[in-house]
């Protein structure tokens, strides 16, 4: 075998992660759509109906999280150092988890009475999965794109910025007004869920920021 074709080998199998990535951005995109159609449903069937699309999606990131790490482990070139790449997959993965948990609180809690607050918080999780699926499908040009990747991860900072003060406007709205302790801790558990999305996609960003300065 010539050495130009054994080396083309290697560059192959660095490849096949990408389309892995770009799935799990797909599938935070889609469950986040879900999510903010949910938190704008007053009936609880069709909110029952929207958590069961988010469970199927939550199930094939879980498939597409599992396919990476065997890839990872069967793969001697990866396209970036192989603890950044379990770091990030286990990072998306847990984004998608936490959508999936705010959408079963909403169901198993109901009556749920969702605030403005937490409308917008869900708002700002939809704007993250928007970055996140961009982010994830870019990183097979990251070298190329490094200032407009960079450019995103900042927007994702602001964004989890921007939580934090709806997190604390709407912690001191529900001990304010919710006189019922059981109603308040179900709705302080959504809120508190809906703030660690925002988290997570920062610790993403993280991630994605430390792969381009091991780049530099």
């Amino acid at each position: 075998m010539k050495i130009d074709s054994f080396l083309q080998l290697f560059v192959v199998k660095e490849r096949k992660f990408f389309p892995l990535f770009k799935q799990q951005g797909k599938y935070l995109l889609e469950a986040a759509g879900l999510l903010s159609q949910m938190v704008n449903q007053s009936g609880e069937e069709k909110q029952k109906l929207l958590y069961r699309e988010i469970k199927i999606i939550e199930t094939k990131g879980d498939d597409v999280a599992g396919t990476i790490y065997n890839e990872l482990h069967r793969s001697f070139v990866t396209p970036f150092e192989r603890d950044d790449i379990q770091l990030l997959t286990s990072r998306v993965d847990s984004f998608l988890d936490l959508i999936n948990d705010t959408g079963k609180r909403i169901v198993m809690y109901q009556p749920v009475p969702l605030t403005e607050h937490m409308k917008q918080m869900v708002d700002l999780v939809v704007q993250d999965a928007r970055l996140l699926d961009e982010l994830l499908d870019n990183l097979e040009s990251i070298r190329k794109n490094t200032g407009k990747i960079l450019e995103i991860c900042k927007r994702v900072k602001v964004i989890e910025h921007e939580c934090d003060d709806l997190y604390e406007l709407s912690t001191v709205d529900l001990f304010g007004h919710v006189k019922d302790p059981v109603m308040l801790m179900k709705q302080r558990e959504v809120v508190m869920t809906l703030e660690e999305i925002t988290d997570r996609a920062q610790d993403i960003a993280n991630i994605i920021n430390r792969i381009i300065v091991k780049f530099a």
